[in-house]
């Protein structure tokens, strides 16, 4: 009789108790939905035992990271989340500075089939804090129909996006939200140095018709037309050239001008399910947890509903007899040197510059930029790209950026240069016409 109950008790427990697992992410839904599927099946299969994901996102990477750190601050000890999924490599370099992730160390068998390196930016954390799950490139996706009809060439470089036929053409989102968008402006930041750099973002901002909230959104309004070209992860220009067909879209990597970057997961401090969490990041490096990211939907061990169009860590995918794929982003050349600890440090002094000079005044900026274009006057553009203090500060200001009263004296103080910039050229630019 007591076997049997028991018999019973691991019987219900195998068929109706869940397992849970909390998960923080910017990943779009495509992601989550087929994630947590591919997951959950994997789990049943080999522990016998049926496991809930469950998703949280704030709105992007960049907040996604600022509710983790409010969060310890008030539970250092733990914040009843898991694990911290996707957004690049930097948001890492911070959870793991500040001492929020739980290391985790995959088997030998697993590490070894992971290059410690792509393009020189390595895959996975020394003491691992951290694992590149997948890889991201950045680049410039176009809209065929509309640079054809507005007789517009295709961009080749960051700094064509900064070119006058493109006024008001282009589509960018706000990188104080999204994570990839701030990896952009980073990359032209590292492409061309500290004065070149800052040029060609005001630049391209001149010519952005609006920030939006989320770089998938940018993505979506290239596709449709609204813009012509947008600055965009790889995965989000993929998908558009699968829904839309690539006789309509168009996406570049500029040459000598971009990096490929791990897009990563780590452990949280205090995960209170920890051993799913571990087993969660075992079924990431399997087979199955690599296919799915590059295989087409409804294909051989490919997600079901959606294609996620991401590029899988593991080089053996790549050369799988049922994986067609024409990029892969081990044998890209000439990617620019990235310097990793540098983005990281400034990783939030840069959104808030960008924030402040940009993106908060925006209308006036457009407005400058448009009287430049008219004017073609040269001192008007030096004034346009000014910054009100110089690339040495920078150190300064990061070592010092998590004190509340610095940061908001500052950014209170950039903003009111740029609005006060931005007027007095309008006011030279409309007298010069």
């Amino acid at each position: 009789m007591k076997k049997n109950i028991f018999l019973l008790f691991l019987l219900y427990k195998t068929l109706f108790c869940e397992k849970n697992l909390v998960i923080i992410s910017p990943h779009w839904e495509g992601v989550k939905i087929e994630i947590t599927r591919s997951f959950c099946k994997w789990y049943e299969k080999n522990y016998k035992e049926k496991v809930k994901v469950e998703w949280i996102d704030q709105g992007g990477t960049n907040d996604n990271l600022k509710y983790v750190e409010s969060l310890f601050k008030k539970r250092p000890n733990g914040i009843g989340i898991d694990i911290f999924f996707g957004g690049g490599l930097s948001p890492y370099l911070k959870l793991k500075e500040n001492g929020y992730l739980e290391k985790y160390k995959l088997p030998q068998s697993v590490l070894k089939n992971i290059p410690k390196l792509c393009g020189g930016i390595p895959n996975y954390d020394n003491d691992f804090f951290w694992y590149g799950v997948v890889l991201s490139s950045f680049g410039i996706l176009y809209n065929k129909k509309v640079l054809n009809y507005l007789k517009l060439p295709i961009p080749s470089s960051w700094k064509d996006l900064g070119k006058g036929c493109y006024f008001s053409w282009i589509g960018a989102a706000d990188p104080r939200h999204s994570g990839s968008m701030h990896m952009m402006y980073e990359i032209i930041l590292q492409a061309y140095g500290w004065e070149e750099g800052w040029n060609t973002i005001f630049s391209i901002a001149g010519n952005t018709k609006n920030f939006s909230i989320s770089a998938s959104e940018v993505a979506r309004q290239t596709s449709t037309g609204e813009v012509a070209i947008s600055l965009c992860i790889d995965s989000y220009a993929l998908a558009q050239i699968e829904i839309n067909g690539i006789e309509n879209m168009g996406f570049i990597l500029p040459e000598n001008e971009t990096v490929i970057n791990p897009d990563c997961i780590g452990i949280l401090k205090g995960a209170p399910n920890i051993e799913i969490a571990q087993k969660f990041i075992d079924f990431l490096f399997t087979e199955e947890g690599q296919i799915i990211w590059i295989q087409e939907k409804g294909k051989w061990n490919g997600p079901k509903e959606y294609s996620l169009n991401r590029f899988p860590i593991m080089p053996s995918v790549y050369y799988h007899p049922e994986i067609k794929i024409s990029i892969n982003p081990y044998s890209i050349q000439n990617a620019i040197k990235y310097d990793f600890q540098l983005a990281s440090n400034r990783w939030s002094i840069l959104d808030d510059m960008i924030g402040s000079f940009i993106i908060d005044c925006h209308g006036s900026l457009k407005k400058a930029w448009e009287l430049i274009l008219k004017t073609q006057n040269n001192n008007l553009k030096e004034k346009f790209c000014e910054l009100p203090f110089d690339k040495k500060i920078q150190r300064f200001l990061w070592e010092n950026w998590r004190d509340p009263i610095f940061r908001n004296k500052h950014i209170n103080d950039w903003v009111e240069f740029s609005i006060k910039k931005f007027k007095n050229i309008i006011l030279e630019g409309k007298y010069l016409l």
